[in-house]
């Protein structure tokens, strides 16, 4: 069985040895964590790279994280900010949540898929969940919905997708924002798109324990120009620099902002950035070696009736296994 994964994921042990060696750390270790950080020298240098250079916040490789991500994704646009919490509370405000409405999501998940509800004055409403996957049940979503019914906040727990194409169809049936949870899945794919391109925003988290990691940040991926500038705006102040967007013309040179609405210093540094550029290189590197070590796991615990594996992924899908839950039966 052992021989099945290593001929599925051939090389991927000596990619990791590789990269654990050039790190100058332990490939094995015997305390086991929670989730933990895979940095190594290019990493520390393009974070070094930054900190000898001229601007160590609002500088290019903001730009830089926010184009790269696209370019991975396939989506249109990408605003970086601070946290996965804040890029979750930035999609509410662009989506245009506020008091009175609800917003739909999942009780498995971390409080800020709710929370960002709740940071605008609205009110999660907590659907069912499929008890094959853990996520989003879309039907449970329809039940829930009313006139107050604003957004719809889809986790794709553990790595796994949710049903994104019936949660789309359920959205523009009733109006809703579809806003994708994305915090453990950066590298998935559902129906060979990867998580990122699907969803009216989809947001990402860069926390140590996922994937990759930019010490803390988050991002908001989207394909609509309008919940872009939005985006943008709810990430810093309010405040634009941008001439497209202003409205008072002429103005008086480059100095010049103007401030349209309340926002949020929610800025990501470019040192963070730099960290997550050079994480994102290894990104597709990490999604295998998660792989890799779930079909070990798929196979060992195969003969245990007690324990139930999450699904294999369908055909088109892919499953970046930020976890690898077990649910335990009599």
């Amino acid at each position: 069985e052992r021989d099945q994964c290593r001929g599925k994921y051939a090389g991927m042990e000596e990619e990791m040895e590789k990269l654990a060696i050039k790190g100058g750390y332990p490939v094995r270790t015997s305390k086991i964590y929670y989730g933990r950080q895979w940095v190594d020298e290019d990493d520390i240098a393009a974070v070094s790279d930054v900190l000898r250079g001229d601007l160590i916040t609002c500088g290019p490789k903001v730009d830089e994280l926010e184009s790269e991500l696209c370019k991975y994704t396939g989506a249109g646009y990408g605003v970086v900010v601070n946290s996965g919490t804040s890029a979750l509370h930035c999609a509410c405000i662009a989506a245009g949540i506020g008091e009175g409405d609800e917003v739909i999501t999942t009780p498995i998940t971390f409080a800020a898929s709710a929370n960002c509800a709740l940071y605008c004055g609205a009110r999660p409403v907590f659907a069912d969940i499929d008890p094959e996957t853990y996520n989003i049940d879309p039907e449970s979503i329809r039940s829930h919905i009313t006139d107050r019914t604003k957004a719809v906040v889809a986790v794709d727990y553990t790595g796994q997708a949710v049903k994104a194409d019936e949660i789309r169809a359920i959205c523009d049936e009733y109006g809703l924002v579809f806003i994708e949870d994305a915090a453990h899945s950066i590298g998935t794919k559902y129906k060979d798109r990867y998580v990122g391109n699907i969803a009216d925003m989809t947001c990402f988290s860069f926390h140590p324990v996922k994937t990759v990691t930019g010490g803390e940040g988050g991002a908001i991926l989207t394909n609509d120009e309008g919940l872009y500038r939005k985006l943008m705006l709810a990430r810093t102040h309010g405040i634009t620099h941008d001439e497209s967007m202003m409205e008072d013309a002429p103005h008086e040179g480059p100095w010049y902002y103007e401030m349209q609405s309340l926002g949020y210093n929610f800025r990501l540094s470019d040192i963070q950035s730099a960290l997550g550029i050079s994480q994102l290189k290894k990104l597709e590197t990490f999604v295998e070696e998660r792989q890799r070590i779930a079909c070990y796991y798929d196979q060992a615990f195969a003969g245990i009736k007690q324990l139930h594996t999450p699904p294999r992924p369908a055909a088109g899908d892919r499953h970046a296994y930020h976890l690898y839950p077990l649910l335990l039966s009599p």
